[in-house]
């Protein structure tokens, strides 16, 4: 029963990550081909889409193939995520933190969102090099440090990302437009209101992503450190399933990530409509061409 359960969980998880593949292939595919989203305001949206596609392009060869190289190199672009997530709240604290908002988008620059991600993956593929060479030379070492030390970081990772998800939020209700109180200064309401719904919205955006690879990787964090302290475990034929569970939910994030961009991103289905589905587009083109461009222009304001 076990041994069946647990070659269901490796083909679901090799349909999964073939899945994630494809929607996350879409999701880069809108993004360079719609100008809207082409903005720093969401760089890192970008950046957690290539390394979900990354996750789930070695991820096919792990249930049937024991290869070290791409069970580091699934490691890397999941810590590339993981750091992208926790990024994008920094960057959300900051566009609330620094007032007026010219000085935070003089200072937040497009070009240092894309070298923040290029440091992201720098440290994600050099930490995945590091796991390959030690594995390489003491398996045991690379036990320690993937079963006990990667889980008690990340999880440390997660904690401090959900603090600062929580300031940011706490940034929004206390905000106010930094214009009003200027004298000899009138204060364009409408735009700072937008820049307040649209941070919110994409606040919300960034926790839902944070919940869903939290939670898809709990269980494979917290059987980690179960089977650190209690190493018999492992030929438990039970404890072996559930940590298949593990891994097939441990890739659920990639899988769901896209699912959110086209619920909860602004411009997704429009720029996705207007690739794929351009007959729909042309339907209304008066319209689709308004509000577009009032669209552009807003974020192009707000610069977030």
């Amino acid at each position: 029963m076990a041994d069946s359960f647990i070659t269901a969980m490796k083909y679901s998880m090799t349909v999964g990550c073939a899945v994630a593949i494809v929607e996350n292939l879409l999701v880069i595919a809108v993004f360079a081909g719609t100008k809207r989203l082409r903005l720093k305001y969401y760089a890192f949206i970008f950046n957690l889409a290539l390394a979900d596609l990354l996750f789930a392009i070695a991820g096919p060869t792990i249930p049937w193939i024991e290869s070290i190289f791409s069970e580091c190199l699934t490691t890397a672009a999941y810590t590339v995520s993981v750091l992208t997530i926790f990024s994008a709240a920094i960057n959300r604290y900051l566009a609330l933190s620094i007032m007026p908002p010219a000085r935070y988008d003089s200072l937040v620059t497009g070009y240092r969102l894309i070298g923040v991600c290029i440091l992201l993956w720098f440290f994600g593929l050099a930490y995945g090099l590091m796991l390959y060479l030690i594995s390489i030379s003491d398996p045991d070492v690379i036990v320690v440090i993937r079963t006990f030390g990667y889980s008690l970081v990340a999880f440390i990772i997660w904690v401090i990302t959900a603090l600062a998800y929580f300031l940011a939020f706490r940034k929004i209700k206390q905000y106010t437009p930094p214009l009003a109180s200027t004298a000899g200064i009138s204060a364009n309401m409408e735009r700072d209101q937008t820049r307040v719904q649209q941070t919110r919205r994409l606040l919300i955006l960034f926790v839902l992503i944070l919940m869903t690879s939290f939670f898809s990787w709990m269980p494979y964090g917290i059987l980690s450190l179960i089977t650190h302290f209690k190493p018999n475990l492992f030929y438990d034929i039970t404890v072996l399933a559930l940590i298949w569970l593990g891994a097939l939910l441990y890739t659920l994030s990639t899988v769901i990530n896209p699912l959110l961009y086209w619920w909860r991103l602004d411009g997704f289905k429009e720029g996705f409509y207007a690739m794929f589905c351009r007959c729909v587009i042309k339907a209304e083109p008066r319209e689709t061409e308004i509000v577009m461009s009032q669209n552009e222009n807003t974020v192009a304001d707000t610069s977030l």
